[in-house]
Formats: C-alpha cells, sequence, structure tokens
C-alpha cells in the first residue's frame, strides 16, 4: 500500500446488515463525511460498530475497506490518538467464534 494521506477529505458508507432491503435490492447505507482521512479511520474502527467488511471509505485518492482500514488505523504514520480498548476489542471480535443457538 502506498503511504496514505491522512489529511485528505473522506466519506464513509456503512452498510447497514439485517436492515432489509431497499428497492434497488440493496442493503441500505448510513453516509457520513469527515474532513480527514483520519477522521474516518477512526470512525470506522473507533465508534461506528460494524463489521469492516460493512464499511467502505472512498477519498479523491482511493477507496478503503475491510482489513485495509485496520492497516490504516494500525499505520505508525495515522495522525490521531489510538483508542486502546478499539485496539483490544478488535483483536477479540477477530477470535472470538460464535456458536449457534
Amino acid at each position: 500500500m502506498d503511504a496514505p494521506d491522512f489529511t485528505v477529505p473522506a466519506a464513509v458508507y456503512v452498510q447497514v446488515l439485517g436492515a432489509g432491503r431497499s428497492t434497488r435490492g440493496r442493503a441500505p447505507q448510513k453516509y457520513h463525511r469527515f474532513g480527514t482521512l483520519a477522521l474516518a479511520v477512526q470512525f470506522a474502527i473507533e465508534k461506528s460498530h460494524a463489521e469492516l467488511v460493512a464499511v467502505k471509505i472512498e477519498t479523491d485518492n482511493g477507496d478503503y475497506t475491510g482489513s485495509t482500514l485496520r492497516s490504516l488505523y494500525d499505520d505508525d504514520r495515522y495522525p490521531l490518538p489510538r483508542n486502546p480498548a478499539a485496539e483490544v476489542g478488535e483483536q477479540a471480535g477477530q477470535s472470538a467464534k460464535r456458536t449457534p443457538e
């Protein structure tokens, strides 16, 4: 991955899973606009409460989805303070397995 520019504006789309289908046959999405990619990544990892596969960030420099979002958050050049709870929660979420009830 090229060095990300964390200062560019970014749009975040969060797919609403389990909310049914829209009239076009696709799951509805929530849209958020951020002044910087760094703020968008922070939202996606720390605040969206969505699986990363349901989140897409668009910038003029490219789009980011899935595990790429986690890579941006973990990048040494990421300019914002990281929330330790997000790091622990993500690791626990990756290793946890759901069992059918």
